[in-house]
C-alpha cells in the first residue's frame, strides 16, 4: 500500500510539473530550461500513464470499460491461470526430482528426534500415555481375545514341545544346581513332617486301612477278621499307636538320610530327569505321546477366559484410578499411578537408547527415505491437485485480490520506474535533440 501512494504521488507530482512546464513555455517560449521541463515531465507523464494501464488491465477494465481490447487479462484467463500456476508447481517449484533430492539432503530421523527433544519431557510422555489409553478405550477386547487365544493355539500346535522342552529341562539341569533344589524340597518336607498333626495324619491312615481290611470279604470273612483284630489288639500284637509311631520314626530317618546329596535315591532322581530329557529329544515314541498331550490340552483347555481376564485387568488398571489387588489381598496392590511411571520409564529408558543406537537409527533413516521417495513417486500428482482444487474455489474477484496482493509492490514500483525512466528519456531527448543534433545541423 506504502508503494502504490508513491506510485499515485509520482504520477500527481509529473502532471502538476508538466502543467507548470506548459505554462513556463507559453510564458517563456525562447527559454531552453522550460522546454526541457516540459519534455521531461510529458515523457515522465506518458510513461507513468501507460504503466499504470498495462497495470490495471492485468486484473481490471479500466473505468469499467469492457469495450476496450485486452483488458482484464487475469479474470477473463482465470482457467488456463489455474492450470498454468497448478503446473508450475507441481512440475517446477515442487517436481518429483527436486522433493526427492531435497529429501536426501535431510536426515527425517534426526529431525523427528529434535522435534521430539524439544517438547516439554512431560508433555511427551503425557501424549504416550493418551495414545496408549485412547487406544485401549478403542481396543475390542472380546475379539483381541479370540484372535489371541486363536493365535496361541495356532503357535502351539506346531511347536516341536518335545524338543524344545527336553533342550529347556537339560539346560535347566546343567545351569541349574538340581541337588540344591531338592536340599530345598528335602528340608521343606522335614519340617513339615516334624510337626505332631502328621502322626495323627499317620494314624488315621492306619485306622483307614485296619477298617479297610476288616470289611472285606464275605460276612463270615469279615467277622473272623474283626474277631483276629480285636484279639490282637487285646494281647497289643496290634497297636495302632506303636506302628504309628515307627512310622513316624521311619520317615524321620528317611528324610535325615535324603539329606545326603550322595543318596541313592537323589543320585537316580538326578539320573531319572537327565534320562527323561534325552529321551524327549531322541525317542520317536515320547515325542509323540508329548505332542498327542499337547493336542488333547489344546482341545480341552480354552485360553480365552485366562486371556480375556487379563486384558480386562490390565485394560481397567491403565485407564481407571484405583488400584488392583493382586495375588495377596491386603498385601500387594498396584495403582494406576505406579503403571503410568513403569510406562514412561520404559518410553524414556527406550528413547534414549534410540537417540545413542546409529545403526537402529540409520535402519530408521533408510526405511523412512525409502517411504517418502515412494510417497513422493505415487502421490506426487496430489500437489497439482490440490493447487487446482483451492484456486477454483475462488471467486474472479477473490483470485484477482489474491494474485495482486502477491505482486502489488513489484507492479507500483513499475509504475515508479515508468515515470522516472520516461522522464529521464525526456531529459534525454532534449539533450541531444537541442544540445547535439541542432547545432550540429546549424553548423552543416
Amino acid at each position: 500500500m506504502a508503494m502504490r501512494k508513491k506510485a499515485n504521488r509520482s504520477l500527481l507530482l509529473l502532471a502538476v510539473l508538466f502543467v507548470i512546464a506548459a505554462c513556463c513555455v507559453y510564458a517563456f517560449p525562447n527559454m531552453w530550461w522550460a522546454r526541457m521541463l516540459l519534455y521531461t515531465t510529458e515523457a515522465g507523464l506518458v510513461g507513468a500513464l501507460a504503466d499504470l494501464f498495462a497495470v490495471t488491465v492485468l486484473f481490471r477494465h479500466p473505468f469499467g470499460w469492457k469495450w476496450i481490447p485486452h483488458t482484464a487479462i487475469v479474470p477473463k484467463n482465470r482457467d488456463k491461470l489455474i492450470d498454468g500456476v497448478a503446473t508450475m508447481v507441481e512440475e517446477q517449484l515442487l517436481s518429483k526430482g527436486m522433493l526427492t533430492d531435497k529429501i536426501k539432503e535431510i536426515s527425517i530421523v534426526e529431525i523427528a528426534i529434535a522435534w521430539v527433544d524439544r517438547r516439554p519431557h512431560g508433555t511427551v510422555m503425557e501424549q504416550v500415555w493418551t495414545l496408549i489409553a485412547g487406544l485401549l478405550a478403542k481396543l475390542d477386547m472380546n475379539g483381541l481375545s479370540i484372535k489371541l487365544d486363536e493365535g496361541a493355539r495356532k503357535g502351539l500346535s506346531k511347536v516341536d514341545m518335545s524338543s524344545y522342552g527336553g533342550k529347556a529341562l537339560k539346560w535347566v539341569m546343567d545351569k541349574g544346581d538340581f541337588q540344591s533344589w531338592l536340599s530345598q524340597i528335602v528340608e521343606y518336607a522335614a519340617t513339615r513332617a516334624s510337626e505332631e498333626e502328621i502322626k495323627l495324619v499317620i494314624r488315621e491312615m492306619l485306622a483307614k486301612e485296619k477298617e479297610k481290611f476288616v470289611s472285606k470279604g464275605s460276612i463270615f470273612s469279615q467277622w473272623v477278621k474283626k474277631m483276629a483284630v480285636e484279639i490282637a489288639e487285646s494281647t497289643n500284637a496290634l497297636n495302632l499307636n506303636d506302628a504309628t509311631d515307627a512310622l513316624y520314626e521311619d520317615l524321620q530317618k528317611l528324610i535325615n538320610d535324603l539329606r545326603n546329596p550322595q543318596h541313592e535315591l537323589r543320585v537316580l532322581l538326578e539320573n531319572m530327569v537327565y534320562q527323561l530329557a534325552d529321551n524327549m529329544q531322541n525317542r520317536e515314541d515320547v515325542a509323540a505321546a508329548v505332542h498327542e498331550w499337547r493336542d488333547e490340552m489344546l482341545e480341552k483347555v480354552s485360553l480365552l477366559p485366562s486371556i480375556e481376564a487379563l486384558l480386562g485387568s490390565f485394560k481397567e488398571l491403565l485407564l481407571s484410578d484405583g488400584k488392583q489387588q493382586l495375588a495377596l489381598p491386603d498385601k500387594h496392590s498396584v495403582n494406576h499411578g505406579d503403571i503410568k511411571e513403569l510406562i514412561n520409564k520404559f518410553v524414556e529408558s527406550y528413547w534414549n537408547w534410540f537417540k545413542s543406537n546409529e545403526d537402529t537409527k540409520k535402519w530408521l533413516e533408510q526405511y523412512a527415505q525409502s517411504f517418502v521417495h515412494k510417497i513422493i513417486e505415487t502421490e506426487h500428482a496430489i500437489i497439482g491437485m490440490i493447487v487446482r482444487k483451492t484456486l477454483a474455489g475462488f471467486t474472479e474477484q477473490r483470485l484477482v485480490e489474491f494474485i495482486e496482493s502477491k505482486v502489488e509492490t513489484d507492479l507500483q514500483r513499475i509504475r515508479l520506474n515508468g515515470a522516472y525512466i520516461g522522464a529521464a528519456l525526456g531529459a534525454a531527448f532534449y539533450i541531444i535533440l537541442y544540445g547535439v543534433y541542432e547545432p550540429l545541423l546549424n553548423m552543416l
